[in-house]
Parts: C-alpha cells; structure tokens; sequence
C-alpha cells in the first residue's frame, strides 16, 4: 500500500519540483537581464546630466566672458561691428546657441547673430513677451544688473526654448543686454546626440510642463516588466530644475528577448520527460514486485515434496537474484535519470521507435503522424543539449596544441561533406599555400565543419555556378583565414546576432534545419586560440567568414 501511494507521488514530486526551479532560473534570468538594463538606462541619464549641464554652464560662461572682455577695453567700445565679431567668435566655437542678441537699455533687440535671423527678432521688446515669467526674468537683469533666465517659453524665432539676459554696467551706467537664446530641440541634440536618443526615448519637464520629448519611436509603455525601467534625474543651471525621464526603446531590448522564452520552454521539457520516466520505471518496478510475490507463493505450495522443494529453493534463489540486480539496476538507472539531461531524450527515442517496429500495423496514419512529430521534437533537443554539452566543455577540456597544416585540415573536412557537395553541384576550392596554424586539431576541426556545413547548406538548389572557397590572407600583418560563398547571404543588421546562442534568422529557416548554436560554438573556439571572427556579406551574393589563430609564443 505505501509503496503504491510512493510510486504515484514521487512522479508528481519531481514534476512540480522541475517545473519550479524551471520558472526559479526563468525568472531570476529575467530579473538579471532587467537589471542589467535598468543599470545602462541609470548610467546613461547620469552621461545626460553631465553632458547637459557641462554644455549650458560652459555657454554661461562665454557670455560672462564676452560680458567682461566687451567692457575691458579703454575707451569702451560697444559698436555692431564688435559685438559681431564677439558673437561669432562664440557661436562657431560654442555650439548650442540659437541666437545671440544685443538688446539696447531701452529693452529693443538691435543686433542679432547669426544675422540671418534678424528680420524675426530685430524690434522685438522682451519686455512685451506674452509669457509673464519671461517678462519677469528680464525685468530682474535690468534691476538687479545681474544675469537671469527665462523659463521655457516660445521664441520670437520659433520653437521652444529659454533666454538668458546678462547686463552690461559701465561705470555704474547700463549699456544694455548679452542675450543668449537657447532653443531646446537643438540644444539637446548638440550635447546628448543622434546615438543616445537613437537607443533611448527622452522627456524633459520644467515643473510639471513638458519642453522636450524625443518621442521618434515608442518606447516601453506597457507591462509589468518595463515600468520601473524608467530613471529620472534632475538637470540644474542657475537655479533652473529640469527633471528628466529617460526609457530605454523597444529596438534596443526587444521584450522577447527579455522574457528568455527558450530556458522555460527547455525546463519544461526536461520537466514533462522525467515525469513520464519515472511513470514507466515505477509500472515495471511493480510488474517485478508481482513476479516476486508470485514466486514466494508457489514456495509455499510445495512444500509437501522435498526433493521438488529443494528445486523450488533453487529457482526462488535464482529468482531473488536476479530480482535484486534488477532491482539495482533500475536504481542506478533512476539516479542516472536524474543526473543526465541526455537519457531522457535517448529513452523517448527508443521507444519511439520500438512503437513505430511492434505496432506499425495497428497505428493509424495520425498516430504515426504525432511519432513524426515527437521523433523531430526529441532529435533537436537531443542536438540542442549536445552543442550546449560542447559549449561548456570548450575552455575546460583541452587537449595539446600543436602546429597544424590547415591546407591538409581544409581537404579532410571537405572530403566528409562530399555527399553533399555532389549533390548541389558545389565547386570547392581551397588554397594549397595556406599557412601552418598552432592549435588543437579537434576544435579547430569542429570550427571548419561548421562553418562548411552552413556554407553548403545555404546555397540554394537554384544556384547556377555555386562555389565555396577556403583560403588564407595577410591583413594588417596578421594571417587571416577565411571560407567565403555564394549563398543566400546576410544583411548587415544580423552580422553580430547570429554569433549569439539561439540565433537563427528567418531566411535561413525556411532553407534548412539547425539549433542556433553553430556559429556561437565557433566563435567560443576562435576566442579560446586568442583569435577573432567576423563575416562580410550581401544578401544573395554570399558571406565571407574571416577568423585569426593566434601564433605560438616564443
């Protein structure tokens, strides 16, 4: 009875356990890549500020220059001609301004730079301004004499923007007004630039009105996941407060990528196929404990014949034998269950195809269908778990390097794909001048097959002349390696992508069959020989793999 209860429990133990350290790892990876964006978006509002502050304060500080150098001179000179070449001098070397004006002490924008923005604010009165907090901040210059900002307010000139007014005092007497104008748009392109807000989305409050909104793309705006990806820092200047709001865009972390569908689904895998193991093992552990009761009882039976007693003793001993190995058996089979991610796919296989050989009369065309279908299942993950096996050993498990003729390497390696290089009619060539390389043979192997196999796997069947070359090259003073092809190629956007783990793009899809894992193998092989890789490629006109082999150190 307990042993019934233990082998309907234990199934379910193991599946709910599975099942939650799956959604554990899931959702700590999560929550680690979340941080990690959280962290860039934190680091670059902090560049922001910085760049933002340093940018205006430095302007401030060419109108207090300007200021100091215009009333230096002896007799003062406070003509259009030197106020122009004062403003020049600033406006090239001090990118940011949209306007620097020359306002007379009676409140008249008389001069302007650049001059061809005169005919909007030449005339113009900043005391007649419709926003009653610009009028203020130019009052407070005029009584005070010293600087004052404006609030975000519409420019005479158009757009958004602030002003500062900075007096000029001349033996106590007012001359007039530096007039510095900043529009925001410009200002934030000239000290954030094109790059950050091409990756993130920008707002900018005064008080509680919005002055600046990036706003090209949307960004995250929805779900749980993103709403605390949203730093705010404060950029201040002469006792303005700006608060900033600053997202990361959709293009630069795509939520799916976030949500690492593929460690769930893999957990939930392993999770399902050890739950049917342990079914399978616990009904065959019963059918033994069944056996052996049933032979403990014909013991009993017989036991008015000695001599057939003695021959049952025999057969039970016999029996209880090699129940106890197979017992032992499936004990160390449930522990290796349980260590190894392989015999589950190894088992669901087996008796796959142990269905598809007993019963392959009796099995109706649908049934054989979903066969197909678990076969395909189990035969990927079984290569998924293979190249993540061969992924963690690289760097662990080494073998001697040696010098290696890679010409010789090339030409084994393209004889093992010779099946399928007839079959598309591929002219291969490769260099018979190709330099030695120090390595081991085994990975450097496994770098050339890999990258054969998708040179000859993405070569269309409709391919007139299809050609793969393998050769070598001098760039830079460095021996180049290289396996070049005239395949479906790829765009631009993808050339680092498809070094990642599970990478696979759409056209490649369609054409053939893979785990997403090839290329990232190479690459960890490539960086462990202290060499680089990267590709050239159009598409349909092929891709060039390019990879260094570091020497050996003398």
């Amino acid at each position: 009875m307990a042993f019934s209860i233990f082998k309907k429990v234990v199934p379910w133990v193991s599946f709910l356990l599975l099942i939650t350290i799956s959604v554990v790892i899931w959702q700590n990876e999560n929550a680690h890549k979340k941080e990690i964006i959280l962290t860039s978006t934190q680091t670059t509002a902090t560049q922001i500020k910085i760049r933002v502050e340093g940018l205006i304060n430095a302007r401030i500080s060419s109108l207090k220059l300007l200021a100091e150098r215009w009333v230096e001179r002896t007799p003062p000179d406070f003509s259009r001609e030197r106020f122009l070449q004062f403003a020049e001098g600033i406006y090239i070397h001090y990118p940011g301004f949209a306007a620097i004006n020359w306002i007379d002490p009676s409140g008249v924008i008389c001069w302007v730079f650049p001059e061809d923005k005169g005919p909007l604010l030449m005339g113009k009165r900043p005391a007649a301004h419709g926003d009653p907090g610009y009028r203020k901040a130019f009052e407070q210059a005029g009584t005070s004499l010293q600087e004052g900002v404006s609030p975000c307010v519409e420019l005479f000139s158009g757009g958004l923007g602030f002003e500062i007014f900075w007096p000029l005092v001349h033996n106590g007497q007012l001359q007039g007004y530096l007039n510095g104008v900043f529009q925001i748009t410009h200002l934030m392109e000239v000290s954030v630039g094109k790059i950050i807000l091409q990756d993130f989305s920008m707002k900018i409050f005064e008080g509680e009105r919005l002055i600046y909104n990036s706003g090209d793309e949307r960004p995250y705006e929805t779900g749980h996941t993103f709403k605390s990806i949203q730093p705010f820092d404060d950029i201040s200047f002469l006792g303005k407060i700006w608060r900033m709001e600053l997202r990361p865009k959709a293009a630069m972390y795509p939520y799916e990528h976030l949500k690492n569908w593929p460690v769930l689904a893999f957990g939930l895998t392993i999770s399902i196929a050890v739950f049917m193991l342990l079914n399978y093992l616990f009904r065959r552990m019963e059918l033994y404990r069944a056996a052996r009761n049933q032979a403990y009882e014909e013991v009993k039976e017989r036991t008015k014949a000695e001599e057939r007693l003695k021959k049952n003793e025999k057969v039970l001993e016999s029996l209880l034998s090699e129940l106890a190995s197979k017992n032992e058996e499936l004990e160390t089979f449930v522990y290796t269950v349980s260590h190894d991610l392989k015999t589950p796919i190894i088992t669901i296989e087996g008796f796959v195809g142990a269905l598809r050989e007993d019963f392959k009369d009796v099995i109706p065309e649908e049934g054989k269908k979903y066969l197909n279908f678990i076969s395909d299942a189990t035969r990927k993950m079984g290569l998924l778990i293979s190249d993540l096996l061969d992924l963690s050993r690289i760097g662990r498990l080494t073998e001697n390097k040696g010098e290696l003729q890679f010409a010789r390497l090339a030409e084994e390696v393209v004889a093992a794909f010779q099946p399928a290089i007839r079959e598309k009619g591929i002219k291969v060539t490769v260099q018979q001048d190709l330099p030695l390389v120090y390595a081991e043979e085994k990975r450097l192997r496994q770098v050339m097959e890999n990258l054969l196999s998708n040179a000859i796997k993405y070569i269309r069947k409709d391919n007139v002349t299809p050609v793969i070359e393998v050769g070598a090259m001098t760039m830079d003073r460095e021996k180049v390696f290289f396996v070049r092809d005239n395949g479906i190629g790829i765009e631009k956007a993808y050339f680092e992508k498809i070094f990642q783990v599970f990478q696979r793009l759409a056209p490649a899809k369609k054409i053939a069959e893979g785990t997403g894992m090839g290329l990232t193998i190479v690459k960890r092989i490539i960086e462990h020989h202290g060499g680089r890789i990267w590709l050239e490629s159009k598409p349909g006109e092929g891709s060039t793999f390019f990879f260094t082999i570091k020497d050996k150190e003398v």
